[in-house]
């Protein structure tokens, strides 16, 4: 007449299988690493020449680059350096205005 109902694959006569894995846990060692772009890196380099020049604009790159690393992954040293440098050297130039204006050259 028929063969019997079968149950799941796995289920059975047969020897045991391993249950599949959960869903939604990928990566591992079989599947490639994403590649990680350069931008944040190039963006600290230009907030850090930008000390000298326009510290407002190494402020916002450093905080753009900052943002990039972490979402990347990956340490954001020198994005700090970028961002930190832009402080300080607006700062020191503030600084360096208000005691040319007080001495009068």
């Amino acid at each position: 007449m028929g063969y019997p109902p079968q149950g799941p694959p796995g289920y059975g006569d047969g020897p045991p299988s391993a249950p599949p894995p959960p869903p939604g846990y990928g990566g591992g060692y079989g599947q490639p690493a994403q590649p990680q772009s350069s931008t944040p890196q190039v963006l600290s380099i230009v907030g850090i020449v930008c000390w000298f020049c326009c510290p407002i604009a190494a402020i916002v790159l450093g905080f753009v680059a900052q943002n990039q690393f972490r979402a990347q992954g990956r340490p954001d040293t020198i994005a700090k350096v970028a961002w930190i440098g832009g402080i300080v050297s607006l700062v020191l130039g503030i600084l360096g205005t208000i005691v040319r204006m007080q001495t009068g050259t």
